[in-house]
């Protein structure tokens, strides 16, 4: 069996206006009791989720900042993974990293502990939306990383680009999406800006500082981005997710598409074997824990019933869609059992739902509105 690792570093230099990842203010001597604390639970975690025999297919490394992490302790946690596990030689690795970090030291140093697929938060190449969102690197920043990536030969690697900003006209998003296509990167993830609970833009956007573009013009720039990237030679494999033929995410693919996946440090997630458990979201309690010997675990009680909502969920959102024999092989259920049939009917005949050589997918026009389907379409 294959597994998906996924490590959460939960350390930044900054709060960014718009993000509710779980994440602490960057301090090395707090790292180094982080990382302590990481390799007890690494240690754990092999034996009690049951996955030491299993293969590591891909290893994903998010934040927070991974690229403030210090390489000589990222380098002693990976040895230990590769003692604990079997790690794939093929193995896909990527880790995120914030573009005014990005120096060769840094990727060299990240290439040679076999990091093959970094990533970069570019989210705009526009100064003022960089500044509005909190972000503090520069568009210079962002061509530096993309061309040190290409000069260390990576063959793959990927660019964030954020749409639906507040004051981001057509114009600007338009400048945005053509300098990534010069820049030509083998992945672009496009997401739209949500506005999440507890974050410091809900609070702007309720007391009317900052409007988020309403849903017509989000729309519009979606489409518009599609078509653009299609005719660049990217595929959209996902919502929100385009790659050259060959490069798409295989880490990601693991959560949409409900094969096990195993998250460490404060927050993380993990899927074993029908599963659901996650970290608990605070690092002092993360290392507290695992210096008493105990997982800081939160167990899901959902069942089966909920990971067959899921399930529909997150395969709505490929490309492929949902593969009805797997789903039937999983479950125990056909996936006809699962959805409302009036609903069904009226979205195949509308075009928004296509039937496809055991699959059920969502059209170009369904993907626009994927979640309104999806709610619609689960009895």
């Amino acid at each position: 069996m294959s597994l998906g690792l996924y490590l959460h570093f939960p350390f930044c230099h900054n709060r960014c206006l718009y993000c509710d990842f779980y994440k602490e203010l960057h301090d090395p001597a707090l790292e180094s009791r982080f990382y302590e604390a990481l390799r007890i639970e690494t240690e754990l975690a092999a034996v009690q989720s049951g996955t030491s025999d299993h293969e590591v297919a891909t290893i994903y490394v998010g934040g927070g900042t991974p690229s403030l992490t210090s390489l000589e302790l990222f380098g002693t946690w990976l040895r230990q993974v590769k003692s604990v596990f079997h790690v794939s030689p093929q193995v896909e690795f990527s880790f995120e990293n914030n573009p005014e970090f990005v120096i060769p030291e840094l990727l060299a140093g990240l290439k040679d502990l076999g990091v093959n697929r970094p990533t970069f938060g570019v989210q705009s190449f526009n100064p003022r939306l960089l500044h509005l969102l909190d972000r503090r690197h520069s568009p210079d920043d962002c061509h530096r990383a993309i061309y040190l990536a290409n000069t260390l030969a990576f063959e793959n690697y990927g660019v964030d680009l954020l749409f639906g900003i507040p004051h981001q006209t057509s114009k600007l998003l338009s400048a945005d999406l053509d300098q990534l296509v010069d820049l030509d990167p083998p992945h672009i993830s496009f997401y739209q800006l949500t506005v999440e609970d507890g974050t410091p833009l809900q609070e702007d956007v309720r007391v009317g500082r900052l409007t988020v573009p309403g849903d017509e013009l989000t729309t519009a720039h979606y489409r518009a981005v599609t078509e653009t990237l299609r005719d660049a030679g990217y595929e959209r494999y996902e919502v929100s997710s385009f790659a050259k033929p060959g490069c798409e995410c295989k880490h990601n693919l693991r959560y949409w598409t409900g094969d096990d996946y195993l998250g460490l440090g404060p927050s993380a997630h993990s899927f074993i074997q029908g599963r659901r458990f996650a970290n608990r979201r605070s690092v002092t309690d993360y290392i507290d824990s695992l210096a008493r010997g105990r997982r800081p675990l939160v167990v899901d009680e959902s069942g089966t019933e909920q990971r067959m909502l899921e399930t529909i969920m997150l395969s709505l959102r490929t490309a492929r869609g949902i593969n009805r024999r797997r789903f039937r092989q999983r479950f125990g259920h056909s996936l006809e059992e699962r959805l409302d049939r009036t609903q069904y009917d009226m979205f195949v005949e509308s075009g928004h739902l296509i039937p496809d050589r055991g699959s059920l997918r969502l059209s170009d026009d369904g993907i626009l509105v994927a979640d309104e389907i999806t709610r619609r379409l689960i009895r």
